[in-house]
């Protein structure tokens, strides 16, 4: 059970820091944005944000992202945010350039 205790920060994840939250189990509130506390009512669990007191079943918890840029690595291993409708083809993934810059310089982007 995941609760924050009283008096504490409110917390707001953004970019990455969001994924790292939900991918550690925390809740993020879909009015708000901020993580909510868990706890355990009639042995079912309930996520409740403690800024806007939003409130969901654990089971029917869904985020809904709003972040439209997708974090890619290149060949060297350094990160860089891309647009999520930009998206590399798997040839580009397997080429492991910085795609999009490289396409004005790539034989597949040739016409």
């Amino acid at each position: 059970m995941k609760v924050r205790k009283k008096g504490k920060e409110i917390i707001r994840p953004k970019g990455i820091e969001i994924r790292e939250y939900l991918n550690d189990g925390w809740g993020i509130c879909n009015n708000c944005g901020a993580l909510m506390d868990e706890e355990i009512r009639n042995r079912i669990g309930v996520f409740t944000c403690p800024a806007c007191g939003w409130e969901c079943d654990v089971m029917d918890y869904e985020y809904e992202e709003e972040d439209t840029m997708e974090l890619v690595q290149d060949e060297r291993g350094d990160e860089y945010l891309i647009p999520r409708d930009d998206m590399p083809p798997a040839g580009c993934r397997a080429c492991g350039g910085p795609y999009p810059h490289c396409k004005t310089s790539c034989k597949m982007y040739d016409d």
